[in-house]
This record gives C-alpha cells, sequence and structure tokens, in this order.
C-alpha cells in the first residue's frame, strides 16, 4: 500500500527506488529520494555480498542455533541459545523500533526489505547465495524487528553477546554440589585494537584536518566491514563503512567531518561478586538483607535431538554467569549488568554523526545523543580542528565503588584474573558498588556525557585501544571515572609506536595524505627500536646453548637479527624470529621493568618508557629470559618449517577463495601499526566456514604459529586517509579482505591484492568521480513496500 510524506524524506508515495553505482572492488554507491529507499539499496546490496553470514546472526540473536546446526561443541550453541533467550533481544526489538525517529524507522524498514529481496532473488534463481548457506533452511525472509534484535547484539559486541554462554550454562549447585564451570572458550573476551589518527591544521601542509582509519576486525564472520556511499538530496551524503547488516555508515566522512574509530578500553558491563546464602545459592546478600534470584525457565529446540529446557537465574544487577575456572559454587556467585542492554539510541547516534554538518555539530550529537557504544572517535573538518573523546557506554560508579575496584585489581587475586580477560569486577554485597543514576545519562546507571573524556586540538590526537589518557603526550586527560580505563600506566608497545610516528610527522610538519597511508606500511617495530641492538649484543657474547633440547647458534641468530630491516613489509627477512621472541613477553612484561625492559614505566616519560634491556638473570644462557626466548622462538620456528631468515612474504598469507595472498603486517609483541595475524582479539559469533588454518605449533595461541608460517584471519580491515577540503572530503583507501564474503566472488580476493600491493584507490565522493570510475556499474532497483 502507498504511504504518503508526513516527514520531509522519509516516505513517498511510490515504490522503493534507489540508484546503485558500483566502482572499482565493489563499492557501493547508494543514491535515493527517501531513507525508505535509501535503506532498501543498501539492505539489498550488502546482503547481496553477505546474505548468510547476516541471517546466521539472526537466527543467533532468536536463540535458534541449535535447531538448525546442532548442540555444537560442548553444548556451545545450546548454552549460546539459552544466553540469548535470556538477554531477549527479540523482546526487546519492539522497543527498541518505537524509540526510532521516522527517518531511522523508514531506514530500517527499507533495509529489511532489501535484505529480503535478496532472499527472494537467490530463491528464484537469479544470483547463487555462498556454497556454505545454499538452500539453508533458514535462509529465508526476516521481519524488521529480526533486523533491529541483530542491531541490539551489534551494540553488545564490547559486553552481553561475549557472555551468552556463561548466561546459559549458569545453572546453580545441585545436591551433588556445583556444576563445572564453564569452558574458558565459552567467554568472549572482547580485546581492543585499531589504530586512529587526526591530524590538524597545524601540521598539516594545507591547514585542513586529516584522518587516519586502520581498524582491527577479522577477516572473516558478522564484524566485517561493508563499504558504501549513501546519499539523499538535501539530507545526507557520507561515504565509509558499516559493519554487516547495519543500516547507516559507522566510519568514514561526509561533507563537512571525517572520523575514525577505535575500541575503547573501558567496561561496557560489570560483574558482581555474589555472597550466597549458606544454605540456598539462590539467595545473595545486599548490603543488610538476602534478596532471592528471579528464574525464569527457556527451551530451545537441538537438532537432530532432544529440545533443552533450563531455569536460569537473574539478580538485580542482572543475569547470573557461571565464570569459567569458578562456576557458580555454594558460597560465590556471579551475576553480570550491562550498560549498552538498553541502548535503543544507537541508530540515531550514527545517522545523527552521518549528517553532522560540521565538527561542532558531530560534537553536539553525543551530547544530545549520547548512545554511542564501544568505542573511541577521532573526528576532524576543513578547519583543521582534531577531536578525540570516549564516549562510549560507562557505568556509573561512586567514588568509594571507584576507589575499591583499582584496590581490588591489586589486592584480589580473582578481580586482577577478571581484568586481564577485560572484565571489571565489583562487589555484589555492597550497595555502594551498585551503578548510580544521572539525570544527562542516556540510561539509568551511566555516566552523563559531559562526565567522559575528550580532547580538542589543532595538532593531534591518536588512539590505538589503550585508554583516553595518552590521547596527546602533551596533554594527559586525567581525573575521568575508573571504567572509562586506567591512567597514569603503561601504554602498549603499538600505542607508544603510533605516538612515536604520529609525533614524528606532526614535529616535521605539511603532512600530506600519502604520509598517513605511508606510516602504516612503514611497518617499523617499536620494540625492535628499543631493544634489538641489545638483544643482538647479548646473543653475540654467548656461547651456544640448548632450549627446550633444540641448539641454539647465538652468532648465528644474532646476524639475522642484524640484517632483519626491524619492520614487517613482505621483504622482511628476521621479522617472524622477533615476533616468536616478543611473544615470550605479555601483558604486564611489555608495560612496566621486569623481565624484558629495565627502566620502569614513568608516567613523567610515558612514550619512552619502559626502555632498557632487563639484565641477563643467571648465566646459563638458557635460564636467561631473553635468551630462552630467543631459544624458544628458534625451536618452534624450526618445528614450524619457518627459516629464521625467511621473508616474510614466504611465511605470511591470507587465503581468499582459491587465492593465497602474501600479506604484510605484524603483531602485538612487534609493537607495529599494521596489525595482520592469525590470532584475532575481537571473538567472533558466525557459524561461516573459514580457510582451515595448518596445524598449530602447541603453545603458540598468541602468535597463531602454524606449519608454513601464518595464516592470517584477522586485522587490518578498512586502511583510509581522508583529508577535508574546503570542496569536501578527498581520500585514498582499501577495504583489505574485500567487499564480498563469497569465495567465488572477484571482490573476494581483489582488495586483499589491493592491500598487499599498497595500491590503495580514491574514496570516489563526487558524481564525477564516481562516474569516472573504470569499472562501474549501474543498478536501478525497484521495489514495493509493504
Amino acid at each position: 500500500m502507498a504511504t504518503t510524506s508526513t516527514t520531509g524524506g522519509v516516505l513517498d508515495d511510490r515504490g522503493y527506488r534507489a540508484r546503485i553505482r558500483f566502482t572499482t572492488h565493489g563499492v557501493a554507491h547508494v543514491d535515493a529520494d527517501d531513507w525508505g529507499s535509501l535503506g532498501y539499496g543498501q539492505g539489498w546490496a550488502c546482503a547481496r555480498d553477505h546474505l548468510g553470514t547476516i541471517l546466521d546472526q539472526i537466527v543467533k540473536v532468536r536463540g535458534e542455533r541449535a535447531a538448525h546446526w546442532g548442540p555444537g561443541r560442548d553444548d556451545a550453541l545450546i548454552a549460546a541459545d539459552l544466553g540469548y533467550r535470556v538477554l531477549d533481544l527479540t523482546g526487546r526489538a519492539g522497543a527498541f523500533r518505537d524509540a526510532q525517529s521516522d527517518r531511522v524507522r523508514a531506514l530500517v524498514t527499507g533495509y529489511t526489505a532489501g535484505i529480503n529481496r535478496a532472499v527472494a532473488e537467490a530463491d528464484a534463481g537469479e544470483w547463487t547465495a555462498p556454497e556454505w548457506c545454499r538452500g539453508a533452511t533458514w535462509l529465508r525472509p526476516v521481519d524488521e524487528l529480526d533486523v533491529y534484535a541483530w542491531l541490539g547484539d551489534v551494540a553488545l559486541m564490547g559486553s552481553g553477546r561475549n557472555l551468552v554462554q556463561l548466561i546459559g550454562r549458569a545453572v546453580p549447585p545441585g545436591p551433588d554440589g556445583p556444576h563445572p564451570p564453564s569452558p574458558i572458550e565459552a567467554l568472549g573476551t572482547p580485546a581492543i585494537a585499531s589504530n586512529g589518527w587526526a591530524l590538524g591544521g597545524d601540521v598539516t601542509a594545507s591547514g585542513h584536518g586529516m584522518i587516519l582509519a586502520n581498524p582491527h576486525f577479522p577477516w572473516a564472520g558478522e564484524a566485517r566491514f561493508w563499504e558504501c556511499h549513501l546519499r539523499i538530496p538535501g539530507e545526507l551524503d557520507v561515504y565509509g563503512v558499516s559493519l554487516l547488516g547495519t543500516p547507516g555508515v559507522q566510519m568514514g566522512c561526509n561533507r563537512h567531518v571525517a572520523w575514525t574509530h577505535t575500541f575503547s578500553a573501558g567496561h561496557r558491563f560489570t560483574v558482581y561478586r555474589l555472597d550466597l546464602h549458606p544454605d540456598d545459592p539462590t539467595v545473595y546478600r545486599h548490603g543488610d538483607e538476602h534478596r532471592a534470584m528471579r528464574s525464569e525457565e527457556h527451551r530451545v529446540e537441538v537438532l537432530d535431538g532432544e529440545a533443552v529446557t533450563r531455569t536460569l537465574w537473574s539478580t538485580h544487577h542482572g543475569p547470573v554467569v557461571n565464570v569459567p575456572m569458578l562456576g557458580w559454587g555454594e558460597q560465590v556467585g556471579f551475576a553480570y549488568r550491562d550498560a549498552n542492554l538498553d541502548n535503543v539510541g544507537v541508530l540515531e547516534q550514527f545517522v545523527g554523526m552521518d549528517r553532522a554538518a560540521s565538527l561542532d555539530g558531530f560534537r553536539s550529537v553525543f551530547h544530545t545523543v549520547g548512545a554511542l557504544p564501544w568505542v573511541n572517535t577521532l573526528a576532524t573538518d576543513a578547519s583543521g580542528d582534531v577531536w578525540y573523546t570516549d564516549a562510549s557506554a560507562t557505568p556509573r560508579l561512586s567514588a568509594g565503588a571507584q576507589e575499591r575496584f583499582r584496590a581490588r585489581l591489586d589486592a584480589d587475586p580473582v578481580a586482577a584474573l577478571m581484568f586481564d580477560f577485560r572484565i571489571a569486577m565489583l562487589d555484589g554485597s555492597d550497595p555502594d558498588d551498585d551503578w548510580l543514576d544521572h539525570p544527562e545519562a542516556r540510561s539509568p546507571g551511566l555516566e552523563p556525557p559531559s562526565a567522559l573524556p575528550e580532547l580538542t586540538r589543532r595538532d593531534l590526537v591518536v588512539n590505538a585501544n589503550d585508554s583516553h589518557w595518552l590521547t596527546h603526550p602533551d596533554e594527559p586527560l586525567e581525573g575521568y571515572p575508573v571504567l572509562c580505563g586506567l591512567e597514569r600506566t603503561g601504554r602498549s608497545p603499538r600505542t607508544r609506536q603510533n605516538l612515536v610516528q604520529a609525533c614524528e610527522l606532526a614535529e616535521r610538519g605539511d603532512v600530506v595524505l600519502d604520509d598517513l597511508i605511508a606510516a602504516v606500511y612503514d611497518g617499523s617495530s617499536g620494540t625492535a627500536a628499543l631493544l634489538l641492538d641489545a638483544v643482538v649484543e647479548r646473543l653475540r657474547a654467548a656461547a651456544p646453548y640448548v632450549v627446550e633440547g633444540h641448539p641454539v647458534d647465538p652468532v648465528a641468530v644474532a646476524e639475522v637479527l642484524e640484517g632483519w630491516d626491524q619492520r614487517v613489509g613482505l621483504d622482511s627477512r628476521g621479522a617472524a624470529l622477533w615476533r616468536e621472541f616478543a611473544d615470550a613477553f605479555v601483558g604486564a612484561d611489555l608495560r612496566r621493568s621486569g623481565p624484558l625492559f629495565a627502566e620502569d614505566f614513568d608516567p613523567a616519560d610515558p612514550v619512552a618508557t619502559p626502555c632498557g634491556l632487563a639484565g641477563p638473570m643467571s648465566d646459563d644462557p638458557s635460564a636467561d629470559p631473553v635468551l630462552r626466548a630467543i631459544g624458544h622462538a628458534v625451536r618452534v620456528l624450526a618445528e614450524a618449517g619457518v627459516a629464521i631468515d625467511a621473508p616474510l612474504a614466504d611465511v605470511q598469507w591470507a587465503v581468499r577463495g582459491s587465492s593465497r595472498v602474501p600479506v604484510p603486517g605484524g603483531g602485538e609483541g612487534e609493537g607495529v601499526l599494521n596489525v595482520l595475524g592469525p590470532v584475532g582479539a575481537l571473538p567472533a559469533s558466525s557459524l561461516e566456514p573459514v580457510t582451515p588454518s595448518p596445524p598449530r605449533v602447541a603453545g603458540r595461541d598468541r602468535t597463531g604459529l602454524g606449519r608454513g608460517g601464518y595464516q592470517v584471519t584477522y586485522g587490518t580491515s578498512f586502511l583510509a586517509a581522508i583529508e577535508m577540503t574546503a570542496d569536501g572530503p578527498v581520500g585514498l583507501g582499501v577495504l583489505a579482505y574485500g567487499q564480498s564474503g563469497d569465495p567465488d566472488s572477484p571482490h573476494h580476493v581483489d582488495g586483499a591484492r589491493a592491500y598487499a600491493g599498497r595500491e590503495l584507490r580514491p574514496l570516489r565522493f563526487t558524481d564525477a568521480d564516481i562516474d569516472a570510475d573504470p569499472e562501474l556499474r549501474v543498478t536501478e532497483l525497484r521495489g514495493g513496500r509493504d
């Protein structure tokens, strides 16, 4: 039935109409006259590239995967289905939809119709879905509430979606005692990765602002980006990337502002330790009273098996969780509360950013909508101002609760262990550890936008997933809530290298776009710059030794390291050796003095410290942590069949369809900008199959070293440099893993080849640039409105 417009640009009295111009690498430029048609074009084009992945996620948030795929390993799909039933994203979807503006409702309704058109076309044989999902029973049309439920799950990417198995396994102790703790694999720890720079007019050649976007995300599954350009005359003109199945653009530029994101180091949820009643583990103490947990029975169907019915429990904090290694005991249990479970403003947040007409207007969206879920933001405009904020949803605690949280990290081994997994633990028995409300916050229990860190400058702001504290080395951000992230603490090697390279460019001045791309491809290792010469000196002074039964020739190793260019480029020889060496030192070893660094972290000199190679702890080379780490690296490389002087191009590759593409990049231990490797920091929940990696060498879970080297599955994704000029954005970029998830599509491999070859393309923003693209294809899309 035709719908008449009541709000300019929201609906019209025709069917959906969109014009899509596809340019090099399959980038979709969608033009429409109304928001519904824009969503229709975007939803259809994205679904044609990733239909199976999008619909699998919708099955996931419904809690129906076990019905289609079976119980999963260790009943993982059953547990996840039950966890999603508790979170009830589908039940919350109606309120999510009803909270949207007319334009956003039309956008999502159209996006849903676009997905369903792609489903219908696949059913009719007009195109062929990828083999893994072709003909699947769950490859069927979806309702717009399904899309809202999926968008709710995206908002939980830094929180609850990583705990669903823990929720689904939370059963109280019975007559025979506690049930087993959740397996460690059930906890999807949202570790952090990405680099973002904003360079201001005081340091750029043009006096305009520039952005470097270098998010590190999985190369498979639902957490991939899809590149697009969305336009409605007089309403919207935005270019960038969106996560699969999400309308709008989350990172990129419009005619006035450019921005990028990095995963925030702050906390989007808290876990509460519960003191349980000695006679009933479903009763917990809160202050001077005991409270009974609430229970609800949930049932999930299981393919080729019996349905599973389970009673699951909640507290006033939120659902009970079965924590790995700890479980739900007779005296102690755990519950969690989520800052984004009720985030119905996330779409309005991004659409507001997409439509901002100035940097001030962009910033105001963060203060008026305040619904950014889990990322830092760095932005700029043609004036040359640059702005940083971590406006992510953050629980609000009292001053006493914050102080106790800090103390717990040093005094409580359980709290410290959880913090290592990016979990903030509070005392569920102390009412003063409950979240506090604030009238200006987006939701009860959260910090208001005015309490969150932000910084405006004219030279640069940088973030590489450490907290807000060292966004600029000359202007540390201090005094913010502790759950925004720790201050005056050691930074990661990658953060330090980002600051070194960005500050060197800023000090030089006259920065141009090519400088930003070159900084990523430079591939310089920060830890090598700090330590390699001293490591070589120690090797040359050592006699031959044996580590783990493998002989080590220290002089030969020293010669390889001396010959290494201290980079992670395709021609770099010795990069794998340094990677495996650095992997012996993790966590605190890389942030303060200890077995690796001699001089401790100094908050007055945070970029340069810690530094200096720690002295030998033994006259026996095999007992010295540094030489032992070298020996271990030599041994595991030998086991993998990798020569210690092999060029990186021979031992690091991506598989895209039937193609093997050598790719540059390194890991966190090397301290490089261009992260790429077999091990991902952001857990994916997709059931989309991936090419099996070579058998992994035992103990190489952090580097992912396997037979023959490193098959990468995670890292640099959308790499872009954008300058904001008086005439709009000018940029270069590439989607490193390609635009399509279909292994048979040319756009599944062309991005990887371009990334590996440093062949970035222009980000085509104007009609003239789009129409001049050598691979231009045009589709006129028409469809009826329900």
